[in-house]
């Protein structure tokens, strides 16, 4: 489904908050382009209160209207999230999620402990060597991978 707005990101927000005892979520928006940073903070807000996830997949690939305003307060809520133990973030062309979305993935996965298994695709994005050099960084503490080619 290509049609997804943020109006419907918003209303999944209101519904995420209804499933208190989820414990794993898989949302793929691949191709969306009509979703922005703000369906991406809505969607965050509601994740927030997901208190019993433990694993949480996201594809926002092709996603064009989310930059780094989106990933850091996704990165945020999910940093509440004590019990989540696997996370998997496509961001492959995204152009504007920058170096500043790397260095907050990586501060989030070295804060959140419960992390075991951490996937992050940036095939295209506007991550540079740099932020890549810094998710690097942090792959020794944890079953990471970073996908720079996405299938």
């Amino acid at each position: 489904i290509h049609s997804i707005t943020d109006r419907t990101m918003n209303s999944m927000c209101t519904m995420l908050r209804s499933l208190i005892t989820l414990s794993h979520l898989d949302l793929s928006l691949e191709g969306n382009y009509k979703i922005t940073d703000s369906g991406v903070v809505d969607v965050s807000h509601g994740l927030s209160q997901l208190a019993h996830l433990i694993s949480f997949q996201i594809n926002l690939r092709e996603c064009l209207g989310v930059s780094d305003v989106g990933v850091s307060h996704m990165m945020d809520a999910i940093q509440s999230l004590q019990g989540l133990s696997r996370l998997q973030l496509s961001l492959g062309l995204c152009i504007d999620v920058t170096d500043d979305s790397g260095q907050k993935i990586g501060d989030v996965v070295l804060a959140r402990t419960s992390l075991i298994e951490v996937l992050v695709g940036v095939e295209g994005t506007g991550i540079s060597e740099i932020g890549i050099a810094y998710l690097q960084g942090v792959k020794h503490t944890r079953q990471f991978q970073i996908f720079e080619l996405e299938v």
